[in-house]
């Protein structure tokens, strides 16, 4: 009997260890296969659910080996023990490889297909705050509010339940990671602005909103101080969010500073086209003291009157006589009205510049002798020389120094020569 015995104890240990790894590599994959099948059939886990899941499966596989090798494992050497460990995290780490090989990527974002596409993404909001349900109904209906109060060619959506971008580095000045995603998340879903903004609280409980947008730098080629992410001044939340009035109100105000912004860049897209009439159109329209852009908006006063000049100053490109002489009056009263100090402030003096340049040139837009000032012409000149050296401006704005110098000393000479 004592023969039979140890005949058949190796047997046995070999169909336990079958056993044993059979069960401990079902429990390393039900899991990671569960969450995949629950995937496949379309309710996608956001990355942390996701991550609690595995960390808690991986718990119960922890203390399943740990029991295992206690009791089986408890006369062998530490090495074999070791080995043991080992080869159930082997089989633990390979299950989760599969479930994240065989993830299903996540669907696609809807493309819009509008001329000035808006994308709300939503609101960050400070941690421990629990109102991302009341943020995220508060992006859908600004979205909704301001698809009726844009120009009919552009769509508004909101995005705020299907994307997640780190706007929280607003707050800082280290954006790079905010203003890579955001590319990616506008190329994808083809949206020229997009709109976020922070919660704050204050001491006292109060609850405020910093809207801010971001804009392709494709769509303001002219008004880089327009491109990428920028925030406006913060809106207070008279009432909370548990007002239904105070969010009505809130929604409003967004829509106000939103659709100036809009109005605006699609001006210089008109403008840029070769319809400067209609251009200058729509900037009277943001120029109006009724509806005048203040400084807590998103698009600055001083960049509306400089484009205003530039389209005021384009038409008179095509016209003769007193209306030339009158447009480009007009356009210099406007980069006159320019805040030296503002960002705009080098642009507006240059192009102020520019149209000493062209309305020195007379009524007619010629070179005949008593129709060229040439005094203001050498003072252009000077003026021009000047910038075309200045370091403490664009080398933009420097290229289009020298290309104007080039045209007034021309302009000069043919006038001696006349």
């Amino acid at each position: 009997m004592p023969a039979h015995s140890q005949d058949e104890s190796p047997d046995g240990d070999r169909r336990g260890s079958v056993w044993l790894w059979s069960l401990l590599g079902v429990f390393a994959a039900c899991v990671p296969c569960a969450l995949l099948v629950v995937e496949k059939s379309g309710s996608a886990l956001s990355p942390v659910p996701l991550v609690l899941v595995i960390l808690a499966a991986l718990a119960g596989y922890v203390l399943a080996v740990r029991s295992v090798v206690e009791e089986k494992f408890r006369q062998r050497s530490r090495r074999s023990q070791v080995l043991v460990w080992a080869a159930a995290a082997v089989l633990f780490l390979g299950s989760v490889s599969v479930l994240f090989a065989f993830r299903p990527p996540p669907p696609p974002l809807t493309r819009m297909s509008g001329a000035r596409d808006v994308a709300v993404v939503g609101f960050a909001q400070p941690e421990g705050r629990r109102d991302e349900r009341v943020l995220i109904g508060l992006a859908d209906t600004f979205a909704h509010d301001m698809a009726g109060r844009i120009p009919t060619a552009t769509s508004v959506r909101s995005y705020a339940g299907e994307v997640s971008l780190p706007l929280a580095e607003l707050q800082g000045n280290h954006r790079a990671g905010l203003e890579r995603k955001t590319a990616r998340f506008a190329e994808e879903t083809n949206a020229e602005i997009v709109v976020g903004g922070l919660v704050s609280m204050d001491a006292a409980g109060q609850t405020s909103l910093r809207p801010a947008v971001y804009v392709r730098a494709d769509q303001v080629p002219d008004s880089p101080e327009l491109a990428g992410w920028f925030l406006s001044e913060p809106i207070l939340v008279a009432r909370g969010w548990e007002s239904a009035r105070g969010r009505s109100q809130l929604s409003a105000e967004l829509t106000r500073r939103l659709s100036t912004l809009a109005e605006f860049v699609d001006a210089l897209d008109t403008w840029r086209n070769g319809s400067p009439e209609e251009a200058a159109r729509i900037l009277d329209g943001l120029l109006d003291p009724k509806r005048q852009p203040t400084r807590d908006g998103f698009v600055p006063l001083d960049l509306i009157r400089l484009f205003h000049g530039h389209a005021l100053q384009e038409q008179a490109t095509g016209q003769t006589g007193s209306s030339r002489q009158k447009l480009l009056e007009a356009a210099r009263a406007d980069y006159l009205a320019v805040d030296k100090d503002s960002p705009a402030g080098w642009r507006a003096a240059l192009s102020l510049q520019g149209n000493t340049y062209r309305r020195a040139l007379g009524p007619e837009h010629n070179c005949k002798p008593g129709t060229v000032q040439a005094r203001d012409l050498a003072e252009v000149s000077q003026a021009m020389r000047a910038f075309a050296e200045d370091r403490d401006i664009t080398e933009r704005e420097r290229l289009t120094a020298t290309v104007y110098l080039r045209h007034v000393r021309a302009r000069r000479l043919t006038t001696l020569k006349a």
